[in-house]
């Protein structure tokens, strides 16, 4: 994105922060006179998305007007940078040697096979696995459909030796979950996988402090898997956090097939994060570092995985056994990390709110 469409977004945040609308809807107008200009249609159209949440801002149109795209637009971002299949991998190097399995998957909208069908494959290959239980905690739930149920067992089919049970609990909120449904075992190794749910729940006071708690002390899992965007989005200070979203959609946006595959559910993120605040305001993503020290804090510490490799479109790189996955125009810069955790000796701390 040029310096001077950045100058003139930045500009009118700072007027409608500082309550001054008439200076705001001018330097607007110059930011649509910019955007024509531009000849990249992913950028001309990624200025028009922040350009129209500041106009939502200004208006309180929110949040009705950015309301959660369907989950066919998250999935292709996920597969677009291979997320699923990373997590795969990541599931079948950490359970390796392991007989029975039991994978809880955290999810918010429930259309299960499209997101398994790409971590199915890299998990059971020439290992001890005989066992695979999978249970999906759902807080919106879609019937499991028969399209779904088949792709399930073609992949159960394609590996003999492993006896695959699956299961759906739906839940009102991560945060309350009845861990009896779960029906623990003391015979399995158990792995949690936490796909951009954790920075949904900053927004309700201790949701998070809650969840982890369950999944520390109650559930006892063995490995807690977290992905979550590397980007500095929870600031309460709202030019701040505006600054920062600039900086790192900018990067995202490189070429047209990306953004064209991804483009609501991104558009829906920036509306979220410029346009709302309070408990509206649930898109809080944080980066590498918060995360690593939040999760510390409740007692958590980091799983050294060995897993590592290269990508011709963006890169990857691992230190301190966390996967980020970076990409940039100019420069490199992470936009994702996945990540294995497991229960550390030390004990669980309470915290207070969070930002915002």
């Amino acid at each position: 994105m040029r310096g001077d469409v950045v100058d003139a977004l930045k500009k009118c945040a700072e007027a409608l922060q500082h309550g001054k609308p008439r200076l705001a809807n001018a330097e607007m107008g110059r930011v649509l006179d910019l955007a024509e200009e531009e000849t990249k249609p992913t950028t001309r159209r990624l200025i028009g998305y922040f350009a129209q949440a500041l106009a939502c801002r200004a208006y309180g149109l929110h949040p009705k007007y950015f309301s959660f795209p369907s989950p066919d637009w998250k999935h292709r971002m996920c597969d677009r940078y291979g997320l699923f299949s990373t997590v795969g991998r990541y599931i079948s190097d950490i359970v390796k040697g392991k007989c029975k399995v039991h994978v809880i998957e955290l999810v918010k909208h429930m259309d299960g096979y499209k997101q398994w069908a790409s971590i199915f494959p890299a998990i059971g290959y020439g290992g001890d696995l005989t066992h695979l239980r999978l249970s999906f905690l759902v807080q919106e739930t879609v019937e499991f459909s028969k399209e779904s149920e088949e792709a399930t067992y073609y992949w159960a089919s394609k590996r003999r030796h492993i006896e695959l049970e699956y299961k759906i609990i739906a839940v009102n909120s991560f945060a309350d979950i009845d861990v009896s449904l779960l029906e623990m075992r003391d015979d399995e190794f158990v792995v949690v996988n936490c796909m951009f749910v954790f920075s949904k729940m900053l927004s309700e006071a201790l949701a998070l402090e809650k969840l982890l708690q369950r999944v520390r002390d109650v559930m006892r899992v063995d490995v807690m898997i977290v992905v979550e965007h590397d980007a500095n989005h929870n600031q309460s200070d709202f030019l701040l956090r505006f600054n920062e979203s600039l900086r790192y959609y900018s990067s995202l946006f490189g070429e047209y097939n990306h953004f064209r595959e991804t483009e609501p559910y991104y558009r829906y993120q920036i509306g979220n994060m410029v346009a709302c605040e309070g408990s509206n305001r649930v898109e809080r993503q944080q980066t590498w570092a918060q995360w690593k020290s939040l999760l510390i804090h409740y007692g958590f510490s980091i799983f050294n995985s060995i897993i590592k490799w290269k990508n011709d479109e963006y890169e990857e790189w691992m230190e301190d056994g966390i996967l980020s996955i970076l990409r940039g125009e100019t420069e490199m810069r992470p936009v994702f990390f996945i990540s294995a955790w497991k229960t550390s000796t030390s004990p669980f701390k309470s915290s207070g709110s969070n930002e915002g």
